[in-house]
């Protein structure tokens, strides 16, 4: 799951701010690629906790698994490598969730409320909060991700998630192929969301 959708689910607990934002907080460091070293804020601390478990359901989730499975037969089928293709079907997907869910303005605010600098003032990074601090202004400045709807943004996304990854990346020449697919993931991921929420909403036993 990406960082909007565990807001999402922190917002299912209602969980206060600091909870919403440690639920992002581990894909935050992969982002800034720098770790978190102390957190001051026992409702963070909650967050966090919350992200690796829902990650692990979410995973799992039979309709997540049949998603990704169907996307990489059709990926491999349009030509594109099995890596790079694995790669689109699950990271993709997930984008292609953000977007959907941060239609909602409710999940919106929770999101934009667990930004708030005072929150953020409760972490302490390798780097001293530089990187983050980087990542925070654009994040509050772009405000939902509703971007990650449109296919060519989440293409362009991926091919900067996956560039260090000489396995998984996008290679130029199979870039118009995974154009070609990316509408149709979204079509799908949008159909089943609700039910993919559902399961794991279930497997999490949390009240929505």
């Amino acid at each position: 799951m990406n960082f909007f959708g565990h807001a999402v689910v922190a917002g299912w607990t209602g969980a206060r701010a600091g909870a919403v934002l440690g639920s992002m907080l581990p894909d935050f460091e992969t982002m800034v690629k720098v770790r978190v070293v102390d957190v001051r804020d026992k409702d963070i601390e909650r967050g966090v906790a919350l992200h690796y478990r829902t990650d692990d359901a979410f995973h799992t989730a039979p309709t997540f698994l049949s998603l990704c499975t169907e996307a990489l037969a059709r990926l491999t089928a349009l030509g594109v490598r099995r890596g790079t293709a694995r790669a689109v079907a699950h990271v993709g997907s997930e984008m292609f969730l953000d977007g959907w869910l941060a239609q909602d303005d409710a999940h919106a605010r929770t999101y934009l409320t667990a930004l708030y600098p005072e929150l953020t003032a409760q972490l302490e990074w390798e780097d001293r909060g530089r990187a983050f601090a980087r990542l925070h202004k654009r994040l509050a400045a772009w405000g939902p991700p509703r971007d990650y709807r449109d296919p060519m943004f989440v293409l362009d996304r991926l091919n900067d998630v996956l560039r260090a990854r000489p396995r998984l990346a996008v290679v130029e020449e199979q870039r118009h192929l995974i154009a070609e697919f990316l509408p149709t993931l979204r079509s799908r991921v949008e159909h089943r969301a609700p039910e993919l929420l559902y399961e794991l909403q279930d497997t999490l036993d949390l009240d929505h």
